[in-house]
């Protein structure tokens, strides 16, 4: 149960707010840490298959695993966080205006070491489901091979790695990061709560939920656009059953599921974008930002659940529901199973 320590009225940063010290559910520290644990295994067992199974090797599974990497890296941060909440916060409440303010401007290491890291995680993926949907739309209707080339590869991992490093590295510089008092996190770090609200807006903006809403938008596009090109092919083929891989050779027919990689990122993302519109909106019209209602506490769940699950869900449909990749592990189990067998047989006789 959330149970709050005091109310009272601080001036943090020139704004006046009525905040309250809750400790947090411990509800939301379980959804954080199952969500982060399982992500982390879903995200060893994608890059597993994709050194055991060859046959799922193509440039597209090639660019999922620089997506997990930044999944990997999200779901290990936002584990970090939630261990740093257990140890600190639930042992050490913060009980006087002084003790608020010296834990939000001196967060310390781990804290702002941790928003270091899914600040740049969190971009890197946004940018590589982008570009994902890019490749599959590039070869597929234009039959380009622009991934092949070593210039578009250097591009592409200067874009989603350096364009993330760029404003993270502008934000730490700026001393933004660190402990934002669960404004529109779980149990982890990100915008320092005790600047201005305008300036949170702000930087949470930059540093990932614009870049989240825009990855939104952009993929929607390309789902739509996508659609649109394979109903409108396979009328002109009279081929009801056309597969992404009878139009493009460097495509396989289970590519397709890559398309619900965006309705994935939508149902785990929501609920964070959604807090954070609720923020703004309490921002705009002068309410207090720092008393959590029922519905926080709601969307704070799933947002603990969603922020780090989506390593586990692309484990889910791609290598649970790709049929190369199932019947690959599956086969390389047999085949371990029946090694060990033949081991058994020879040392017997």
């Amino acid at each position: 149960m959330a149970t709050t320590v005091f109310t009272t009225t601080f001036p943090l940063e020139n704004t006046t707010s009525s905040f309250n010290d809750i400790e947090l559910p411990t509800s939301i520290l379980v959804c954080t840490y199952v969500s982060c644990s399982l992500s982390i295994c879903g995200a060893i067992t994608i890059f597993v298959t994709y050194c055991t199974v060859p046959q799922a090797k193509n440039q597209t599974r090639r660019l999922l695993l620089y997506l997990t990497i930044a999944d990997l890296m999200s779901s290990s941060g936002n584990l970090m966080g939630a261990i740093r909440y257990s140890v600190k916060h639930r042992h050490h409440r913060l009980l006087t205006y002084e003790d608020i303010l010296e834990h939000c401007h001196h967060p310390g290491n781990i804290c702002t070491v941790q928003s270091l890291i899914t600040t740049f995680s969190s971009l890197a993926s946004f940018s590589w489901t982008i570009i994902i949907g890019l490749h599959i739309l590039l070869t597929l209707v234009y039959q380009s091979e622009w991934c092949m080339t070593t210039i578009s590869k250097v591009l592409a991992h200067c874009v989603s790695w350096g364009l993330p490093f760029i404003i993270t590295m502008v934000g730490a510089f700026k001393n933004v990061f660190g402990e934002d008092l669960s404004i529109s996190s779980g149990s982890w770090c990100w915008i320092r709560g005790c600047l201005k609200n305008m300036e949170i807006v702000k930087w949470m903006t930059i540093t990932g939920k614009g870049w989240e809403i825009a990855t939104y938008i952009v993929t929607a596009f390309l789902y739509i656009y996508l659609k649109y090109y394979m109903i409108k092919r396979r009328r002109r083929e009279h081929a009801p059953d056309l597969r992404y891989s009878q139009i493009s050779m460097h495509l396989r027919d289970d590519d397709e599921n890559y398309v619900l990689l965006w309705f994935v990122l939508y149902l785990l993302r929501i609920w964070g974008t959604a807090r954070y519109g609720i923020f703004v909106f309490r921002v705009i019209h002068g309410k207090d930002v720092y008393n959590f209602d029922e519905t926080d506490m709601v969307l704070m769940h799933l947002q603990s659940i969603g922020d780090s699950a989506q390593a586990f869900c692309n484990c889910l449909l791609f290598c649970v529901k790709d049929t190369t990749v199932r019947r690959g592990i599956w086969r390389n189990l047999c085949w371990r199973e029946r090694d060990r067998q033949l081991r058994d047989y020879n040392q017997i006789h």
